[in-house]
């Protein structure tokens, strides 16, 4: 059995907030109606209006017996005109007194009225209304039978129900129209996008949504195609480059290690066993970089932790003391005893390791190495700054890019540790740029420098 008719449309919706404006408005004009109906019994009742009109005409009549039989005749006709009616409950009475108080006219079921005007009273266990007018000549007193509020209910709403069903289908079609007219470019766009051939290459779709409803629709999925077809680029670009770059240690260590097998001499199997172990180690750590790149070019949500970002740095400067001192370099840390922070603690890791790696790589012997680590009035800043050979101006907007290497030095590298640094940056919530460092022995220095807003701290 298909369900399909059970599932949410748009058309449905539409006619169901229809339906429910119609009902809404059956209420809202039954209610109306009800309030009218009892504010005209109040004060302007039908009965009034009859009751004058009876009375002007036979208050002329001074015999007993004509004026009964004038008002005989009314009651007569108004009475069969009651029984055609769907809302009567019974005969209209009437009495007709003359002045002396003596009965000139009576319907079968006796009743009397006590004083004048509209009222309401049990007769024969009935509730009527009732309405008395005297005149110079005649008492005019008339009865009828009550309507319950739900006869009053029932009839009113039978009565604006019949409009209401005349109503519903001139709405109801111009409606269904302008729907389905209107929602025709969405379906010509699902079919569009089913018809899709993946040869296009994510091609924009540049559809005519002319409704300005639908138009953002369009905007936003052509934006989306953008998005991913900047994001294949890059990745193509990647693994290009990747592959390009593990060519050249992996053919040094085919190379070294076939000269380590041929190798003649314990002097020529030294050098290639270190050639091939430093080419391993540049494949490995090649290799260390694409994944921690990769981990972090992942979609997904970062996961903070409490951290003493003081101690942290600490702890990484400590890590690579050894390092530094057998290069010459000095590695200090300006910071506040404790700071307490919120943080990625694995990008903040790839962040503050990349940029020490790559000090201590390029800034040469003899230079200094400083962590700096400060709250500012637009949040936490973290810079690694050195009087290092600094970084030409012209350069430093290609230094983040992936596998960009700059010219002016012999030092080996990937060209991926700041690309890492600028993603890690990224996943934090923050920035990172680059600056003039530390102006010392006659260098300008480069100063990276990580900017994280001001929710990730207060932590202890």
């Amino acid at each position: 059995m298909s369900w399909n008719w059970l599932r949410p449309t748009l058309t449905r919706r539409l006619i169901a907030a229809l339906l429910l404006a119609f009902t809404l408005c059956a209420v809202l004009l039954l209610v109306e109606d009800q309030l009218d109906i009892q504010q005209t019994l109040a004060t302007d009742s039908p009965l009034r209006q009859f009751g004058s009109g009876i009375l002007a005409g036979i208050n002329e009549i001074d015999d007993a017996t004509v004026a009964a039989q004038v008002l005989d005749g009314h009651m007569r006709h108004v009475n069969r005109v009651r029984e055609a009616q769907h809302m009567t409950q019974g005969p209209l009475l009437a009495r007709l007194v003359d002045a002396d108080g003596r009965e000139a006219y009576g319907s079968p079921v006796a009743f009397d009225i006590g004083k004048g005007g509209i009222g309401e009273q049990q007769i024969a266990g009935r509730t009527y209304w009732t309405y008395r007018q005297d005149g110079p000549r005649w008492s005019l007193r008339l009865a009828e039978p009550a309507l319950s509020r739900a006869s009053l209910l029932s009839f009113a709403s039978w009565e604006l129900g019949k409009q209401l069903l005349l109503a519903f289908p001139l709405m109801l079609l111009p409606l269904w129209i302008a729907v389905y007219t209107g929602l025709a470019p969405l379906r010509r766009f699902a079919r569009r996008l089913h018809g899709l051939d993946p040869r296009q290459d994510l091609a924009p779709l540049d559809a005519d949504l002319r409704y300005g409803e639908l138009r953002p629709l369009g905007q936003a999925f052509d934006a989306l195609l953008q998005r991913l077809r900047e994001r294949r680029a890059r990745e193509r670009a990647f693994v290009h480059e990747a592959a390009h770059e593990l060519r050249t240690p992996l053919a040094v260590v085919a190379t070294q290690a076939h000269a380590l097998v041929q190798a003649g001499d314990e002097a020529t199997r030294a050098t290639a066993a270190a050639a091939l172990q430093q080419a391993i180690a540049r494949s490995a750590h090649l290799s260390r970089q694409l994944l921690d790149l990769a981990s972090l070019d992942k979609e997904q949500a970062a996961e903070p932790a409490a951290l003493d970002l003081a101690h942290f740095c600490a702890q990484r400067l400590a890590e690579l003391a050894g390092v530094a001192r057998e290069r010459g370099i000095a590695l200090t840390l300006d910071a506040p005893e404790h700071l307490p922070a919120f943080v990625d603690t694995v990008a903040l890791h790839s962040v503050l390791q990349n940029l020490l790696d790559n000090a201590l790589l390029y800034v040469g012997r003899g230079a200094s190495v400083e962590v700096q680590l400060a709250v500012t009035r637009d949040g936490l800043r973290l810079a690694v700054a050195d009087d290092g050979p600094g970084i030409a101006a012209a350069d430093r907007p290609l230094v983040f890019e992936r596998f960009w290497r700059g010219a002016g030095h012999d030092v080996t590298g990937s060209g991926l540790g700041l690309a890492i640094v600028a993603r890690a940056a990224e996943r934090l919530g923050g920035r990172v740029s680059v600056s003039d460092g530390l102006p010392r022995a006659g260098g300008c220095g480069a100063r990276f420098e990580l900017l994280l807003p001001a929710t990730v701290l207060g932590v202890s």
